[in-house]
């Protein structure tokens, strides 16, 4: 789903889709919910996550900040991102499961989106698990994602761009356990690539063309 298809879901009103997002903007809002979140347990994780550990920025056209935070806080994020004017959409259907939120942010007349995911931080187990991930599934455990704790504790504080950034323990890690081998690369999702979450686990298929121009799926070495 891109952009617009997303944004399309919250109802903004179309003089907010106008501009550009540019990674200077994109960059200034990340540090602005860093700011909202700073108290709380979180890490940066997927699109974002990738972006600074790769291009120590984030990815050009990345359409939103991804946030992994601890479940505990859900309740006081949402009273943080209320008093902050920023709407919290309950009746969109992926809000209504707990372990996602999607919220926008409008800025200077542009439309931000933020994914925030939240993950038992209590669980004995040595993995956390992932509920929407890249299929967007949460009902299907199967589709989950078990992401091994070793790749995220002890969370590491980075300065980044003069804020104090949450990351994983592991980051190369697990942009390599997120993104698949060619996780260096600036491959473009669902055009060049595609991952599909099996027995709870990535699998990662590059997407090539046939002679007759067929969609052909190509899987790449497991982790």
């Amino acid at each position: 789903m891109n952009y617009l298809e997303k944004i399309k879901r919250h109802n903004i009103d179309k003089k907010y889709l106008i501009e550009k997002i540019t990674q200077d903007d994109a960059l200034k809002n990340l540090c602005y919910f860093i700011n909202l979140i700073q108290d709380f347990e979180y890490f940066i994780f997927f699109g974002t996550l990738l972006g600074l550990t790769r291009e120590n920025n984030i990815i050009d056209g990345d359409d939103d900040i991804d946030f992994y935070v601890n479940e505990k806080h859900r309740d006081n994020l949402i009273e943080i991102l209320k008093s902050n004017s920023i709407e919290v959409n309950k009746a969109l259907h992926t809000n209504r499961d707990k372990s996602f939120l999607q919220v926008v942010r409008i800025h200077n007349n542009k439309a931000y989106l933020i994914d925030f995911y939240f993950y038992d931080g209590d669980t004995d187990e040595d993995y956390i698990i992932e509920k929407w991930n890249y299929q967007g599934m949460p009902h299907i455990p199967s589709k989950h994602l078990k992401i091994p704790k070793i790749f995220i504790y002890p969370l590491q504080n980075k300065t980044f761009n003069n804020f104090n950034i949450n990351f994983p323990s592991k980051p190369k890690i697990l942009c390599e356990f997120l993104y698949g081998p060619e996780w260096k690369k600036k491959i473009n999702k669902d055009t060049e690539y595609t991952v599909k979450v099996i027995n709870n686990k990535p699998v990662y298929f590059r997407i090539k063309k046939s002679f007759f121009g067929r969609k052909k799926l190509v899987e790449l070495e497991d982790l």
